[in-house]
């Protein structure tokens, strides 16, 4: 079976395209951004601060309280995040109040259960558990709407760009390629 030349060149570019898509998923260290760095000396701690200046071979930051620069190379550097930001935890304390507050309403309708005959006790046990429950997501959902965390997202150091003319201190010229794969 011979596939035709265009079929062929339309695989050819879905290809290339799809290679493209799954390569942009990475996140690059920019100017400006907030960042937690992760050095490569044992027990070193994380440093979180701003950055001032970037390149392909140099992170100058600020750090959080200090207003002298920290200069970093990538082999300084075992790991980078950037700062998505702060959000709210309101599904997570909506959960636990969820949680919380439906066990303690099963447990004290349990206690204080009195026979009668038109209810059983595990239907009151679970109405109470459930009518405690959702006042505890709202309840779990304002206080966890309140406590705000900040997410953190890998990075890295950006590409080189694929020519470069550096003019050195000494007057040296070079002239560098980069081909990323």
């Amino acid at each position: 079976m011979r596939i035709p030349s265009r079929a062929a060149c339309t695989i050819g570019l879905l290809l290339l395209t799809t290679s493209a898509l799954r390569a942009s998923d990475t996140t690059f260290v920019s100017q400006g951004a907030r960042v937690k760095l992760f050095p490569t000396q044992p027990g070193a701690k994380a440093i979180t601060g701003n950055v001032t200046d970037v390149a392909s071979d140099t992170l100058i930051i600020l750090r959080e309280g200090d207003q002298e620069p920290l200069t970093f190379a990538p082999r300084d550097l075992r790991k980078i995040e950037v700062s998505q930001g702060k959000r709210s935890n309101w599904l997570l304390g909506g959960a636990a109040g969820f949680v919380v507050f439906g066990a303690a309403g099963a447990a004290i309708a349990a206690e204080n259960y009195s026979p009668d005959p038109g209810l059983s006790q595990s239907g009151v046990i679970i109405g109470a558990g459930l009518i405690s429950g959702v006042a505890g997501f709202g309840i779990g959902a304002g206080v966890g709407a309140l406590i705000k965390t900040e997410r953190w997202k890998v990075a890295q150091f950006p590409a080189p760009p694929p020519v470069a003319l550096n003019v050195g201190k000494d007057g040296s010229v070079r002239l560098a390629f980069s081909i990323r794969l």
